[in-house]
């Protein structure tokens, strides 16, 4: 992993982008889908070709259960549905690491199982926590980039549901 910035600096860079993320007005954000304490946002990005996905959700626990539940590790295997393999190839610092993952497949297996490296980056913020990994969701091929978008809002809207039952058996 050459060329990659001092981990702190990576962090604050990767903390700034999150909380802009996270800041941007709620006009800007179109519901995708809404569930009871979860709320799926999208909007175009200015970046890629595709969405940027914002996830809300409550989940009544202590914050730092609930971050040793999501941040990449074996922990996360346990639970998570959508993954079905993780490998962390690179820790910066305790919430940020690089990790290369394989998703379960998605739509009744329309959408075939599929392996990523992503950033995983996990932090305190206000009342709550923040949290991003950048999806790609533009899988090409035949599938309909809104079947795709609407497999990512079901995929977090389960997320949470797989999160909150296993900070329940915990």
């Amino acid at each position: 992993m050459e060329g990659l910035p001092d981990a702190a600096v990576f962090a604050t860079r990767l903390k700034n982008t999150l909380i802009q993320y996270h800041s941007i007005e709620d006009d800007k954000w179109r519901v995708a889908k809404k569930m009871k304490d979860v709320t799926i946002w999208r909007k175009p990005s200015e970046e890629f070709n595709g969405y940027l996905f914002k996830a809300q959700g409550v989940i009544d626990d202590i914050v730092n259960s609930v971050i040793d539940h999501i941040r990449p590790g074996p922990c996360r295997l346990d639970w998570d549905s959508l993954m079905t393999s993780m490998d962390i190839l690179e820790h910066f610092e305790e919430n940020c690491c690089v990790m290369r993952y394989t998703t379960a497949g998605q739509l009744w297996n329309i959408i075939s199982p599929r392996e990523f490296v992503d950033f995983s980056y996990t932090v305190g913020y206000e009342e709550g926590l923040l949290s991003c990994g950048y999806i790609q969701t533009d899988l090409r091929g035949m599938i309909p980039q809104s079947a795709v978008n609407t497999a990512m809002a079901s995929t977090l809207i389960n997320f949470y549901g797989d999160l909150q039952k296993a900070l329940q058996k915990a």
